[in-house]
């Protein structure tokens, strides 16, 4: 994978959860609405200053990249299934699938050139930072849509 998509699926990973009363699931409705709303400045609310996705990509190169795909997208859907939370006090790590699905804005020819749909397998790293939980690491890989392999 090219590593300019690797906040949009980020955004699309964040989508992980747990239980309606609980602090993980509360983050991921969170960053769900927030990726829905193509909105990145409340998408980065909720990621750790210490940020780390794959290959070590910081923060601030995540979400500069995040904020084009967001412009490039007219609409944004996530369908989240198969997720596994293991706790520990607070912090948590999460595993789960994330299908995506996007309509690309028509100007420049990114209909063309952008992903209608994708799926990834996730795990996270989160935790609680000043009573706040945020992402503090991500990893993720594409699978095939549907089949959640």
């Amino acid at each position: 994978m090219a590593r300019g998509t690797l906040p949009l699926v980020l955004a699309v990973g964040l989508a992980c959860s747990g239980t309606p009363d609980d602090p993980v699931e509360e983050l991921r409705i969170a960053l769900e609405e927030a990726a829905e709303d193509r909105d990145a400045e409340r998408f980065a609310e909720r990621l750790s200053e210490d940020f780390r996705g794959p290959r070590d990509l910081p923060r601030a190169e995540a979400l500069a990249v995040l904020k084009r795909y967001f412009a490039a997208y007219e609409s944004v859907d996530l369908e989240v299934f198969g997720v596994e939370v293991d706790r520990d006090g607070s912090r948590a790590d999460v595993r789960c699938v994330v299908e995506f699905a996007g309509r690309a804005r028509s100007f420049g020819g990114l209909k063309g050139l952008l992903p209608p749909a994708a799926a990834y397998r996730f795990e996270l790293g989160v935790g609680e930072e000043a009573g706040v939980w945020r992402v503090q690491r991500a990893a993720w890989e594409p699978i095939s849509p549907g089949t959640g392999t």
